[in-house]
């Protein structure tokens, strides 16, 4: 980016990223999650009377995979069902419904900060068939498998056990490049 943006640290970890264009400053926001050194990069939108202090990160866009889907419900609907379950939906990727190799559909959804990512869930379909999904998180890095919070380290974590055998969450979360 070069001279197009300029960081500025304002302390405790916040950074303020200053583009020298709007589009940039989209372009930025469209395409993430981003990270740094294996640490998710949080990104806010700077809004009038924000400050270091007073600014909080609630939550991070994210493109979510979700797998076992009959392919009667590979749609744009079911799409939006199942991303509100996750967060505030974004976006649904259009591209997977015009191929005849669909696997999974991908929805793009500001995730909570505060809660664990959810390892899949329960659909029905419009006869009342009930069908178990599974998801997996696109560039997911920086979480504790234990809790499995984005951002989440193990010094941080409350409900930390020692040499836990089998843990709630592993590397099948992150999903594989497309």
């Amino acid at each position: 980016m070069g001279s197009d943006v300029r960081i500025v640290d304002v302390g405790d970890g916040v950074f303020q990223f200053k583009f020298s264009m709007e589009s940039q400053l989209k372009w930025v926001l469209a395409n993430g999650p981003w990270s740094f050194e294996d640490h998710p990069l949080v990104l806010r939108r700077w809004e009038r009377g924000m400050t270091a202090a007073s600014v909080r990160f609630t939550s991070i866009p994210m493109w979510v995979q979700v797998w076992g889907l009959p392919f009667d419900l590979l749609s744009e609907e079911v799409g939006r069902d199942v991303g509100n379950g996750l967060g505030k939906v974004m976006e649904v990727d259009q591209k997977d419904f015009s191929s005849d190799q669909a696997r999974f559909l991908r929805v793009r959804v500001e995730l909570p900060l505060e809660k664990p990512l959810r390892r899949g869930g329960v659909v029905a379909s419009p006869e009342g068939d009930k069908v178990c999904i599974g998801f997996k998180y696109e560039r997911l890095v920086g979480f504790y498998f234990n809790c499995c919070r984005i951002g989440h380290e193990v010094r941080d974590c409350s409900s930390h056990v020692e040499h836990q055998q089998e843990l709630p969450y592993g590397e099948w979360l992150k999903a594989g490049f497309r």
